[in-house]
């Protein structure tokens, strides 16, 4: 056997020990080792960024799909941080073929993964020149860079074990605070729309993303939205998802 054969043998066992034979001539007790601790490194790493999913699935069905993980994903990226992104990308490839995992499990796991990738972004090194105290409805906002704007079919922020919770459409918004802290805040479909609105790309002003709005929606009254938009925008400001406005 070629050195490359006995690698490939050797990561295949530890792959999936119960159906891949040891490779001749390594001893139990020391393959046993290598085993356990690739396994344990990575589960672990899977359950700091994803206890709901765990608590959810319970120890073994938990175990199962780790397992299966380890045995049949071929990660992208080779560092240890990025594990959790590699086990959403598992699971949407995993769900078709396993019907025995629960239908709102991938966006459950996304929403938990959405605090690591906040806790982690640089994406607020460097902001575009803006004026903080700027007039958000005159001006283009500035949004938070460190944000995610999301929409679920299930109310991934409300699962617990035990706790019945039916299909509803829901949409949060996460964002990094100026204390570095993550948050998260259930908000409306037509905050969510506005959000969507106010990308730097839409180029539009807060009043003009307010009126789009009005358009979509088909409001019968433009001043009251006007107001409605000015109030979120304003609670937004103070909440840092709103930064000022682009210069």
């Amino acid at each position: 056997m070629s050195f490359r054969d006995y690698q490939q043998a050797f990561t295949a066992h530890i792959r999936d020990p119960r159906a891949v034979p040891r490779p001749a001539g390594v001893p139990a007790r020391r393959m046993r080792v290598y085993n356990e601790l690739l396994y344990n490194n990575i589960e672990g790493f899977l359950v700091a960024c994803f206890p709901v999913c765990r608590q959810m699935l319970g120890q073994r069905r938990w175990a199962r799909l780790v397992r299966a993980f380890f045995r049949d994903h071929a990660s992208a990226s080779p560092f240890f941080r990025r594990i959790p992104e590699e086990f959403l990308a598992y699971l949407g490839q995993a769900a078709a073929g396993k019907p025995e995992l629960p239908a709102y499990l991938r966006e459950l796991a996304h929403y938990e993964w959405v605090e690591l990738d906040l806790e982690t972004s640089d994406a607020d090194a460097r902001l575009p020149g803006h004026d903080p105290d700027g007039d958000p409805l005159a001006g283009r906002p500035l949004l938070n860079p460190v944000m995610h704007v999301l929409s679920y079919r299930w109310p991934v922020h409300r699962l617990r074990p035990r706790v019945r919770v039916r299909e509803e459409p829901t949409w949060l918004l996460a964002y990094r605070d100026a204390e570095l802290r993550v948050r998260f805040m259930a908000i409306s479909e037509a905050t969510f729309r506005l959000l969507g609105l106010l990308r730097p790309e839409a180029g539009l002003t807060g009043g003009a993303a307010i009126e789009r709005l009005g358009i979509e929606l088909g409001h019968a009254d433009p001043g009251v939205l006007l107001r409605f938009g000015a109030d979120i925008l304003a609670d937004l400001r103070r909440q840092g998802v709103v930064l000022g406005t682009l210069a």
